[in-house]
This record gives structure tokens, sequence and C-alpha cells, in this order.
């Protein structure tokens, strides 16, 4: 090993800025349960933040001054795309769709899975059967009620047109329904993350006779809100579902979202009176914001980590010397800054910072120009080379990255030539062709840890766009799938890690965000989901 490849390994220290320490989870991300603890949320005694201070721990919500009535009028960052729940991959589609279908689980603040759908849900010793109890009474937006038979078909339609959770339904040997509201699977092996994915919308409840389309346009769910209506790019509606089973719930009786993707137009619109909720806010405004009277700054950690994409089929990036190169180019605290004016944290790795999955010694990449000079001689490019780099423009602060980004690699010679492109076009051209050599994007919903080092970075995970693949890495990755207990499971992440510093894959992590929203005063109740990826409208309201 050269000296050079052992450098791949060091630990540089300490690289935050103004960060608010995460949350230590503990997750297991397993049939059984979820451990985990959100640190002080649960002694939050409801106070409104002072002027000056952001709303940065979630907590109990008195519900007894609640009111029903009233619509909602929301700035939204980036455009609903598709609602199909089992096959779109778009975050701002499961924004909404949170609101509109409901799973059989779903993540509290705890990092505990509560039943939503299912009352209960028990596991055999062997974790080679998971049974389901139907939650009784529920209704469709249709009216049709909720049976087995429904939770059977949306699982089969998951499978039979390859939807995006189908691949966390290989194991499952068989589906059964005994009666109407009892659901059996048997499992050929163990398989941890299947009950964490349930709590996403992947593998979300339709009625049985809309599980028999290939497609679907308009969702029938079980949620507190049913669509209602839709002007692409333009507006997103969705009225209150009357007969919800969980009583008195909704509050609002609408929620209309404007698509106002420019983060000083979304800014401009709530300072005008014309939006009561607006998310993503620019993090430039944070300080302007939190000493407005008339505003209640939000801010929950960590909503998604953000990073660098790479095509690892085609030059340059193919060649892994390419991508150290670039990794050891970029100025992180530098990124983070510009991106998010301090107010996330830099990344070293998928696993959720302080969590049990984080390696306790791999810290984020320093830059270092001369180690970069030594990769692109060894790639090949003594002198540097060029590459595209395709940035969607709905997400300020990968913009602004992205510049700084360009400005660090020009130092060695990579000369990045930035592209801004709409989230549609991003999700056409380089997710589904990977017609792309260099972008930025996001992930989100980490709180369990398949989500980061296998959906991503393993080539039969779901959201798998760069071709970097490795045999090593694949096989502790999935391994850590079989296994159920913390102890047993985090060292396997923790060399995951290891494998992902040393083999530079197609990724290269830049900084954790907060989700930033902001809203007025007579807008009340906890609107965030607690894994960052949605909102959930039903437990809030407006004030008269």
């Amino acid at each position: 090993m050269t000296d050079r490849d052992k450098r791949i390994l060091s630990t540089a220290s300490g690289a935050t800025s103004s960060r608010r320490t995460f949350v230590k989870t503990g997750l297991a991300g397993v049939p059984i349960a979820l451990a985990g603890c959100l640190g002080e949320g649960d002694d939050d005694d409801g106070d409104e933040p002072e002027l000056g201070e952001i709303d940065e721990e979630p907590g109990d919500v008195d519900l007894s001054d609640a009111v029903h009535g009233g619509e909602l009028e929301w700035g939204g960052s980036v455009p609903v795309q598709g609602l199909d729940p089992h096959m779109e991959d778009a975050a701002a589609s499961h924004q909404v769709l949170e609101n509109i279908t409901q799973g059989l689980v779903r993540v509290n603040w705890e990092y505990d899975l509560d039943p939503v759908l299912a009352e209960d849900w028990e596991s055999s010793d062997d974790n080679l059967e998971l049974t389901f109890f139907i939650r009784e009474g529920v209704t469709f937006h249709d009216g049709t009620e909720l049976t087995s038979e429904d939770v059977i078909a949306s699982f089969d339609r998951v499978q039979e047109f390859d939807g995006l959770g189908a691949q966390y339904l290989e194991p499952v040997a068989t589906i059964d329904n005994p009666d109407d509201y009892t659901v059996e699977f048997e499992l050929d092996e163990p398989f941890a993350p299947l009950l964490s994915r349930m709590a996403t919308s992947y593998l979300h409840i339709l009625p049985a006779h809309q599980a028999e389309q290939d497609s679907i346009d308009e969702p029938i769910g079980t949620g507190p809100f049913k669509f209602e209506s839709r002007e692409l790019d333009t507006e997103f509606v969705m009225e209150r579902y009357d007969d919800y089973w969980e009583d008195d719930l909704p509050y609002l009786d609408r929620v209309m979202k404007q698509e106002i993707s420019s983060g000083d137009n979304r800014l401009d619109t709530f300072h005008a009176g014309e939006v009561e909720f607006i998310n993503d806010v620019p993090p430039r405004h944070i300080e302007e914001l939190s000493n407005d009277p008339d505003v209640d700054l939000i801010q929950r950690f960590p909503q998604s980590l953000t990073y660098v994409g790479l095509n690892c089929t085609e030059p340059p990036f193919d060649d892994p010397d390419a991508r150290r190169a670039l990794d050891y180019a970029i100025d992180r605290e530098e990124v983070l800054e510009a991106a998010l004016y301090g107010q996330g944290q830099v990344a070293s790795s998928p696993a959720v910072p302080d969590s049990d999955w984080e390696h306790p010694d791999i810290q984020p990449l320093e830059q270092d120009l001369d180690l970069a000079q030594e990769y692109l001689e060894a790639a090949g490019y003594p002198d540097g080379f060029e590459a595209s780099f395709q940035i969607p423009e709905d997400y300020e602060d990968q913009v602004q990255a992205a510049q700084i980004i360009q400005n660090s690699a020009s130092q060695v010679g990579i000369d990045l030539d930035i592209q801004q492109i709409t989230w549609s076009n991003w999700l056409s051209d380089v997710y589904e062709e990977q017609n792309f050599e260099a972008t930025t994007s996001s992930y989100l919903a980490l709180w369990y840890p398949d989500a980061g080092f296998h959906n991503f970075l393993h080539p039969e995970g779901s959201l798998f766009f760069t071709g970097w693949e490795d045999e090593e890495y694949n096989d502790v990755v999935e391994e850590a799938r079989t296994l159920y207990d913390v102890e047993d499971r985090a060292p396997l992440y923790h060399e995951a890690a290891e494998l992902l510093r040393e083999k530079s894959p197609g990724h290269l992590f830049l900084y954790w965000m907060p989700t930033l929203m902001a809203r007025t005063h007579n807008y009340k109740g906890e609107v965030a989901s607690p894994d960052g990826s949605a909102f959930r409208f039903e437990d809030t309201w407006l004030e008269e």
C-alpha cells in the first residue's frame, strides 16, 4: 500500500460549523422494534420561541386549543411530481402522499414505530414470521372498507410492477390473510429493514381495485386528507377526509400548496401574507426571520444528506483516483458555509451523526490539494480534466454548493461545467437515464441505516444510479440486513464506512442539512415528520 493509499483512511479531526448536537438514535431498523432517543423533545414545555430564537426541538403538542376549519396556504419549494406511492421517488411527492395514503406503521419522534393501519404486530422468535392485526372500521377515500385483502393486493402490486419497495419484499416467501383483519408474512431468511420500509410510502396501502392498476395519477388512500386537484408546477390541493378513522382529525379543511421554486420569491410571498407556511427557507435569511416578531422559524435536524454524485461507468469518474482527486479538492467547510450559512454539519458517511451506525473514528475529509494532485497523476490526468456538473436548480443550497466546489476543483485543474437543470429533467436525464458526469442531490429519510448504505450505494438499491459497484462492500451491507441486534449490526456498518472511504464510491458526502420552515403565529401544531422526508398536516390548525 502506498503512502497515498494509506492516507485515504486518515481521520482528520473536527469539521463542524455552528453545530447543534444531533440526536443519538441507537436505531435498529428491525421488525421487532426500533429504539432510540430524540434528545430533549419530551421535555419541551410548548412555549413559543423568544425573539431571535429558532424552534429546534419537536415536542408533545397541546391539542386542547386546536380548532377545526380553515384553508392552509403553503408555499412549497419543489413541485409535486407523480402521485403513485409505490413508484414515485421525488421528495416533493412524498411530502403530500404522507397525508393521503398510509402504511401499516410509521416512525415517531423517538424513532420507534407506531401502529397506523395495523393496530398491532408480532414477530416470531426466529424473525421468519411477521403478523399484522389490521385496524377495523377504516375506510378509503372512496368509501370502501380497509381489509387484509387490500394489504395483500398492495404488496402484490409493488412486487408485480417492480415498485420502489420491491426489493424489500424479496425475502418474503408468502403473504396470507387468514381473515379480514389479519395478514401473515413468512420470510425465507431474517430481514431487518422490512418493517422500517413499511413506514414509508413505498409500501403504503391502496384499495385492492386501485392496486390492479399499473400506474396511478390520483391515489385513493386512508389518510386524513384526500387528493382534490393539481396544476403541474403551479398548485396542489388536498382536502379534509371527513370519515378519517382517527377521531377529530384532521383540523384543517384544506391544504393548498403553491409551487414556488425560488427561495426569494417564496419568502416574498410569505411576507406579503399570501401563505401561512413555507418550507426550505433560504439559510441566508435565518437571522432575519428569527428576529421577526411576526414569524415562527422552525428547524428540524437532520433532514437530509447532500452529496456529489459521479457517474462511475464513464470517464473521467470511472477511475477511482479521479473520484478521489475531486473528493480531496473540495473544501467542505466552505461549502457548508456557502450552502447553509453554517446551519448544518459536514458529512463523513451515510450514517446519521451520533447514531450507533456512525463510525467512531472516520471524520469528514479535509481539503488537501497536494493529495488531490497526486490522485490526478495516478488517474492519468496530471493537468486535470473537464466534466459537466448538472445541478437541480430548485435546490438553492446545492446551486451555491456547486459554485464553491467548482472553484475548489479548479485549483487542481478540474474544470466543472455547471449546468442548472429543472428537477424534472434531473429525474429523467440524471437519475433515470444516467446521462451525466457529475451532479448533486440529497438523501432523505435516513433514520434507518439501510436507507443510506444500501438504497443508494448497492447496485440492487432502489435509488442506485451512479454505477459504482464493489463486491466486498455489497457483501458487508447484505450481511447487515440479516442481523437485528444493534451490537451485532453496527460493526458491519462501521466496516462499510471504512470501505466507502477506501474505495471512493460514486457519492462524495458533503453535509447534513436541517429542515428549515417559517410560519405565521396563527398556524399551530407539529408539521414536520420525524424522518425529515415529509409533512404531516393532521395535527396542525389555524387559530381563529
